[in-house]
């Protein structure tokens, strides 16, 4: 009888003490609770997202296999800069957010459980020791699951936010980009190894290592607005570099580079307009004088026009000092090494309508020799190829006239090879190489008028219909059909080689400049 009124005695002071003190503590400690929780977690939250735990951060060495999205063929492999925030950063901001938070409340429950069976769940007094823990711990695991909600949450609408404005502007700002070298013929050539980029390679001046330098870790590929940073984006090095090609181009920062061979542009390269002018014939035919008398009549025509024209570097220079010094003495030109084409490179000027002008020369010896020519890549980027015929080759030239004028023909040092075997050399090497001659315009050069002038032939008029014509005439109608055929234009011109005049190879330059240079001359 004792035992049962003392356990009734027992229960009625429990249920008191439930009703009266534990279920009003309970409240107060599961709002006390939920409001701890919730701002633990969103400090938590903002604790990463500040960058205080020193983990989990998206550096330059790892964003070339970290950073989501394929790297296209032609950039290899990923920049190394840092990456744009909300790229990938939030994402992992945001995961390792919701690790802590979760470590955090396992330890809670942990630590909790833990105490209550080392003290037996509060014993005699487990009604106020035992619900109020397990109140606050589920009611503080609650608030850090609101609190790691709402952060999450915050994360996630600002990213979206940030790629629904940040995608179009990325590809606004690559379409100006792409558009202006549309328009303007926007290319970057090397000189070096000649292959052509739309998008040059730019090498980052900042204090970078020897071995970074070594590993090309110094050159961005792709300065092309995206996942590195829309309008600037920061280099390894601390270096904030700017976006996009026509920003790049103008900055302190940054040297334009060939994406193949390193070699280093000339300024404003990919964003002014590039023509490439290879030069061929066979050797002797008077390629290099045709070039030295188009580069230094384009000067002296450039003067006359008020346009400005500059030689981009030093080694130009030197060369079209030697050009103009022949020019003035009237020496010939200097024989074309074999080993390798030389290419004479000027920038002519006029504001948005500048022009880079690379003027390619070969030995005839290579041109003709299909081994040799297989390596002249500058040929297949060009736009418009000029020709260059010696008519002493020519076999009707030689056979009519050579006995009464053996002292021009001497002084004309005639072309080594037939004129149509040394033009279907570099045609056929184009062709099979798989470059689309139909779509390119050739220059049909007739030089050393001059010296053809002294010969008791009757001379063609100056216009292209006149040259071709007389072409025809001297047995050569298979060549000029052959041109006419693989090329989508042709224009045949008569020059003297040592005229730096508006009718001598100027006039041939002022032809392939072609749109926007007519008042040059």
């Amino acid at each position: 009888m004792m035992a049962l009124f003392g356990f009734l005695l027992y229960a009625g002071v429990v249920l008191v003490c439930i009703v009266f003190i534990v279920v009003p503590l309970s409240v107060a400690l599961a709002a006390a609770g939920i409001g701890t929780g919730t701002a633990a977690a969103l400090c938590g939250v903002a604790f990463v997202l500040a960058g205080g735990s020193g983990v989990g951060v998206l550096t330059p060495t790892g964003v070339r296999h970290g950073l989501p999205g394929r790297v296209a063929t032609e950039f290899v492999r990923r920049d190394r800069a840092w990456p744009q925030y909300f790229a990938a950063q939030a994402g992992l901001d945001a995961r390792l957010a919701a690790v802590r938070v979760l470590r955090w409340t396992r330890r809670m429950w942990k630590d909790a459980t833990d105490w209550l069976i080392a003290n037996n769940a509060g014993g005699f007094w487990w009604p106020i020791v035992l619900v109020p823990t397990v109140v606050v711990v589920a009611a503080t695991s609650l608030g850090l699951g609101l609190g790691l909600a709402a952060g999450l949450l915050a994360i996630a609408v600002v990213t979206l936010v940030a790629w629904l404005v940040g995608v179009p502007v990325v590809y606004l700002l690559r379409t100006v980009d792409a558009g202006w070298r549309t328009v303007f013929s926007a290319r970057a050539s090397c000189i070096n190894c000649f292959e052509v980029a739309a998008v040059p390679a730019y090498r980052c001046r900042g204090p970078h290592g020897a071995q970074e330098t070594a590993d090309g870790d110094d050159l961005h590929r792709d300065l092309r607005p995206g996942r590195l940073g829309v309008l600037w984006r920061r280099c390894s090095c601390g270096w904030r570099l700017p976006t996009m090609v026509l920003r790049a181009a103008f900055s302190r920062r940054l040297v334009a580079c060939c994406p193949s061979c390193g070699t280093e542009y000339f300024p404003r390269a990919g964003v002014v307009r590039d023509v490439r002018a290879p030069v061929f014939g066979a050797a002797s035919a008077g390629k290099t004088q045709f070039i030295m008398s188009a580069m230094v009549g384009l000067h002296r025509a450039a003067e006359r026009a008020g346009i400005t024209l500059k030689v981009p570097d030093e080694g130009h220079r030197r060369t079209y000092s030697v050009f103009e010094d022949l020019t003035a003495r009237g020496a010939p030109a200097p024989k074309t090494d074999t080993t390798a084409p030389v290419a004479v490179t000027v920038r002519v000027e006029q504001g948005v309508n500048s022009t880079l002008l690379h003027l390619f020369d070969a030995a005839g010896e290579t041109l003709t020799d299909p081994e040799q020519n297989a390596t002249l890549s500058y040929l297949d980027n060009a736009e418009t190829l000029t020709f260059v015929l010696d008519p002493f080759s020519v076999e009707r030239v030689q056979h009519e006239y050579r006995a009464a004028s053996e002292d021009v023909f001497t002084e004309a040092s005639a072309a080594l090879y037939d004129p149509e075997a040394s033009y279907n050399a570099t045609a056929q090497r184009l062709q099979g190489y798989g470059v689309r001659t139909a779509g390119r315009r050739l220059a049909f050069v007739v030089t050393k008028a001059d010296l053809l002038r002294r010969l008791p032939l009757r001379m063609p008029a100056p216009d292209s219909a006149a040259v071709r014509g007389w072409l025809c005439e001297q047995g050569l109608e298979n060549l000029v059909v052959a041109a006419e055929r693989d090329f989508k234009e042709t224009r045949y011109f008569l020059v003297s080689g040592r005229d730096t005049g508006p009718d001598g190879p100027v006039a041939v330059l002022r032809w392939i400049l072609k749109r926007g240079w007519g008042n040059i001359g």
